[in-house]
């Protein structure tokens, strides 16, 4: 009989997970923890065949309750179901992966058709599997450095649309400053892309600006969730620097 730990803090995902596991190994046993350190003291107790592990949970997050897990048996099975893609957490996860590790990565955004298939060739056939977009970020990782965690914010404050004088206000920077950090951005993103800034009848034909945004999402960099997220967040600071009131 397979065992299956299944780690993440939403309640709702845990059953999901279960309702998908039982569909490709209906007679698996399965656990359940809410955090990274639950899901270590489990790990430890109940041996399980393979581990489901989100990433982002209160106590212990899941990168770091996966490098315990692997110092102490570098061959555990681990699958990371998460909506996170970012090149910051897979540069990570590259960290500390052995090399004897079957191991895997699938997105809560995708089907279940994948996820089963996820489950499948890790825990049955003892295949890898990464998702199509994390795999981008994985050639994009060997073919360059990605972007820290400052060019992050100033992306994200692009695809949220700031202007240059906004996005100052938002660093506590001067203009110039902004768009120093903004042309900084293009060149590490757009270096080697043809990005036809030719000029037609005295206009650019494409927005750089634009392009950076649409690089970072071919690449999987940005993860939709956090922009959401800074949206709000975005909305607020609106509020409180310009006195603003919806109407």
């Amino acid at each position: 009989m397979q065992k299956v730990l299944i780690v993440d803090d939403v309640a709702a995902l845990r059953q999901h997970m279960t309702l998908i596991l039982k569909e490709v190994v209906p007679d698996a046993q399965i656990i359940e923890a809410t955090n990274g350190s639950l899901g270590l003291e489990l790990f430890r107790t109940q041996k399980p065949d393979l581990i489901v592990m989100d990433i982002m949970m209160p106590e212990m997050n899941g990168m770091k309750a996966a490098q315990q897990i692997w110092l102490e048996n570098p061959v555990q099975k681990i699958l990371f179901w998460s909506q996170f893609h970012r090149e910051t957490y897979v540069r990570e996860l590259g960290k500390i992966v052995p090399d004897e590790a079957i191991h895997g990565y699938a997105l809560k955004t995708e089907s279940d058709q994948k996820l089963s298939y996820a489950i499948s060739s890790i825990l049955l056939h003892d295949n890898p599997y990464i998702d199509p977009i994390v795999r981008g970020v994985q050639q994009n990782l060997n073919l360059a450095d990605g972007i820290n965690e400052t060019e992050y914010e100033i992306l994200t404050d692009l695809m949220l649309g700031l202007t240059d004088k906004a996005i100052a206000m938002h660093h506590h920077i001067s203009v110039r400053g902004a768009q120093n950090r903004i042309s900084a951005l293009s060149q590490k993103l757009l270096k080697g892309v043809d990005v036809h800034l030719r000029e037609s009848a005295g206009l650019e034909v494409y927005n750089p600006r634009v392009r950076i945004v649409l690089e970072a999402v071919r690449r999987g960099i940005v993860d939709i969730d956090d922009i959401d997220r800074m949206d709000a967040e975005m909305d607020k600071w609106i509020a409180r620097r310009f006195n603003f009131e919806k109407v």
